[in-house]
């Protein structure tokens, strides 16, 4: 990894997140779900899964939809290509983009979990699968973004993702069967892997998070290498 390279491709993204409204607006999302929460009751038997769904927004929100953003634009631009098959390697590029995203989503982290009085980090298990879960959201914004044509179609991508990996540990207190197809898949999301983790400590929780994060790297890079041949 070439830091010089990381740096440059870090100040260009820089400046156009700080011109993106979108962008600057999505680190302010989950602290405001965050104040409506701790406005209304809320029974303390939910409070880990509520804490785990404004969590998933923090990563959905700020890392994920922010990765794929700026690499829609690119692909807009018709820069991408050029940026693939410049002497930065994927790492150098990947890296370079998300450290503006990595900033903002310690500030949105840090200031609802804060509201929420949310530890999110009980030991060393949740420690590595909060950094797992970082790098797995960063890559499925990468990837998702290498697909995305126009910056108009993250909207289309961004309310699925929401839905299925930001909102997943909030579906257990809505009363839906557990025993149904749905509900058993839902487990198996990366958020609510880390909410029984937390409440376990079983390492097989950490597990199958490294297995998402794994296949997203294997296929983020089979979408780099294609978008920079094709």
């Amino acid at each position: 990894m070439n830091m010089n390279r990381v740096m440059a491709i870090a100040e260009k993204d820089f400046k156009e997140f700080m011109r993106n409204m979108m962008l600057l607006t999505m680190p302010i999302l989950p602290i405001l779900m965050a104040v409506l929460f701790t406005a209304s009751p809320m029974p303390e038997q939910f409070k880990p899964s509520i804490g785990a769904t404004i969590l998933g927004m923090c990563f959905v929100g700020v890392v994920t939809i922010g990765m794929m953003t700026m690499m829609a634009e690119e692909n807009e631009k018709h820069t991408l290509r050029g940026l693939m098959n410049s002497p930065a390697s994927m790492l150098d590029i990947i890296f370079g983009k998300s450290l503006v995203v990595l900033l903002m989503l310690i500030i949105s982290v840090i200031a609802s979990c804060s509201l929420l009085k949310y530890n999110p980090v009980s030991d060393w298990k949740t420690a590595l699968s909060i950094i797992l879960l970082t790098i797995f959201f960063l890559f499925l914004g990468v990837m998702v973004g290498l697909i995305i044509k126009t910056v108009s179609q993250t909207s289309l991508y961004s309310l699925p993702i929401v839905f299925i990996f930001a909102m997943s540990p909030n579906y257990i207190n809505m009363g839906f069967d557990k025993d149904s197809v749905l509900m058993k898949a839902n487990e198996y999301t990366p958020m609510v892997q880390h909410l029984r983790l937390a409440e376990t400590g079983d390492f097989k929780h950490l597990m199958i998070i490294g297995v998402w994060l794994i296949a997203c790297i294997i296929v983020t890079a089979f979408l780099f290498k294609k978008n920079a041949i094709d």
